[in-house]
């Protein structure tokens, strides 16, 4: 994990910056060692959080979101399968490891995916196209992350996979300081206009990566 945190870091030395409405755009990584691109915002400090973004089931590349705290290595993140392991992927939250499984019962490409984190409650809900698929209790020992960065990338340079030359993308990502009620991850889901972040909002996206390693562009798979 430190060299997790070390590469996280290193990618926004160098960075470019940029402002865009993303609405139906992703970020698009077509190289299976590339450096995540940093979501940027005012700052601040994240007791609890929602995350909710959309990928593509069928992505030939696994695809990490992650929050690392700016004043300890207290770090949070969620990887998602692609190619043949596109049914699983991971979390690591509190210096534990949560293994999940995401359903197979939803042929559909495109996977909505809202994540709620609850540091006093210590209290961690998956939902999967709308759905609670995962819920885990921790020992509760608060973590709050003080200025956190975030940041998208490749899952594979954190795992150890082999290179590839496919492509993983992810789209309409946003990010709440609280937790979101089971209606609005719903609303989210059913793509219903002004449910938008208030820490990272897709519509008005900042970001911060390395200049070549990742694209603007048409999210592939069907709305």
């Amino acid at each position: 994990m430190e060299m997790m945190i070390i590469l996280l870091i290193f990618a926004s030395v160098s960075g470019i910056l940029g402002q865009t409405d993303m609405a139906r755009k992703s970020l698009i990584f077509s190289k299976n060692y590339s450096f995540p691109a940093e979501l940027t915002y005012d700052g601040g400090q994240l007791s609890k959080f929602t995350v909710c973004l959309r990928s593509c089931r069928n992505m030939t590349e696994s695809v990490m979101f992650s929050i690392l705290s700016g004043a300890r290595h207290d770090y949070f993140f969620i990887i998602l399968g692609g190619g043949p392991d596109a049914n699983t992927g991971l979390i690591w939250v509190k210096g534990r490891r949560v293994d999940i499984n995401f359903p197979t019962d939803d042929p559909r490409p495109r996977r909505s995916i809202c994540l709620s984190w609850d540091s006093p409650k210590a209290k961690m809900v998956l939902w999967v196209n709308g759905k609670i698929t995962e819920k885990k209790v921790f020992e509760k020992r608060g973590i709050e992350y003080v200025d956190p960065r975030i940041f998208i990338g490749p899952g594979q340079i954190f795992l150890g996979g082999k290179p590839k030359m496919g492509v993983g993308e992810i789209t309409d990502v946003h990010v709440w300081d609280r937790v979101l009620t089971p209606q609005e991850v719903n609303d989210y889901y059913r793509n219903k206009k002004g449910k938008v972040g208030n820490i990272i909002n897709w519509r008005a996206l900042k970001y911060d990566g390395a200049d070549g390693d990742f694209i603007i562009g048409p999210f592939q798979c069907n709305f």
